[in-house]
């Protein structure tokens, strides 16, 4: 048996032969092939490339590979980094996120996450996750239908079409208000792109009926008609909002995953939120419909006083009806249901 022009030793006797044979992975012996190959043909490291489709290089470091150590240096080698990163968790919480997932095992990281602040252990879910699926504490049937259903193809806006109306697009948000000790409320923010006129309301939580309740808010709300509404991929704008979009026969529109500025308008707005609203003292409220109050207030004045840069220092409602000064620019709601 010789490889890369040399005879190894005993390579004659069959029982060696078939020890290192064993020894070889089916990578190894294809590198010897090619460097046998290579030795028949004048070592010529540039044939021997184009001929088995390698790069120079890999063939240079084959060779290397032999001369340094030998024929079961042709073998792969481990890709494990030699450093690797150790657990920040500490074992008692690992414990704990187990023992209370046994108790109640169809309950979610989102609902251990909270009992484990109760407890005064800050853990963030993506780490109680991880933590369940490393210990197989995750259903799998479950998981992937999940992540089927987050891949399955969405509605996304056409582009190129443009927004010539009050109404064409409607983008829709949410943005959590953090409470005193760890509650949350959360704002619905509604925006139209053209008029940048927005529809606020705070509810207890981020789901789809509150959603909802929101999208009949702004279809009552808006003084115009709403011919297309876009949203992220949040479970708040499927179920029941996405159901009553499609009774109200208004298309639905969902931006890329993790991809935010494809709904910069409404993403810009909760920016001015924080810096002109949240930040001063007394907006933020326990009391739900006090802040509920607070939240209307700051909708009167982002519509009516404060100007936008972006409508040439106007406010949305002077703009809407600079808008409707001029004839044919905006139609009435009667004639956008006569065309539908």
């Amino acid at each position: 048996m010789t490889v890369y022009g040399h005879i190894l030793p005993k390579a004659r006797s069959i029982a060696h032969s078939a020890f290192l044979t064993d020894k070889l992975t089916e990578r190894a012996k294809h590198k010897i092939k090619v460097l046998d190959w290579d030795r028949d043909h004048g070592e010529n490291t540039s044939l021997t490339a184009r001929h088995f489709g390698l790069s120079r290089m890999t063939v240079h470091r084959w060779k290397k590979q032999l001369r340094e150590y030998g024929i079961l240096g042709l073998n792969e080698r481990s890709r494990r980094p030699k450093r690797v990163r150790e657990p920040l968790i500490s074992p008692e919480i690992v414990l704990r996120v187990v023992k209370i997932r046994k108790e109640y095992p169809s309950w979610s990281k989102y609902k251990i996450e909270a009992l484990l602040r109760k407890e005064g252990i800050n853990i963030s879910c993506s780490t109680i996750g991880r933590i369940l699926k490393r210990r197989g504490l995750v259903d799998k049937r479950i998981s992937q239908k999940k992540r089927k259903s987050a891949l399955r193809p969405k509605k996304r806006f056409p582009k190129g079409l443009s927004i010539s109306r009050p109404g064409d697009l409607i983008q829709i948000d949410t943005k959590y208000i953090l409470l005193t000790g760890g509650r949350r409320y959360y704002q619905f923010t509604a925006i139209d792109v053209l008029t940048k006129t927005r529809v606020l309301r705070v509810y207890p939580s981020a789901s789809s009926r509150n959603g909802r309740k929101f999208l009949k808010e702004v279809v009552n709300k808006l003084p115009f008609s709403i011919r297309a509404v876009q949203t992220d991929n949040g479970s708040e704008f499927l179920g029941f909002f996405d159901k009553e979009l499609k009774r109200l026969n208004i298309p639905h529109y969902f931006i890329y995953p993790h991809s935010p500025k494809q709904n910069s308008y409404v993403e810009r707005s909760h920016l001015s939120d924080e810096k002109e609203f949240y930040l001063f003292r007394g907006n933020i409220s326990l009391i739900l419909e006090e802040m509920q109050k607070n939240i209307l207030q700051w909708e009167y004045v982002w519509n009516n006083i404060r100007p936008h840069q972006a409508l040439g220092q106007l406010t949305p409602k002077e703009y809407l009806q600079k808008l409707l000064q001029q004839k044919g620019r905006i139609p009435t709601r009667d004639t956008i249901i006569l065309q539908v």
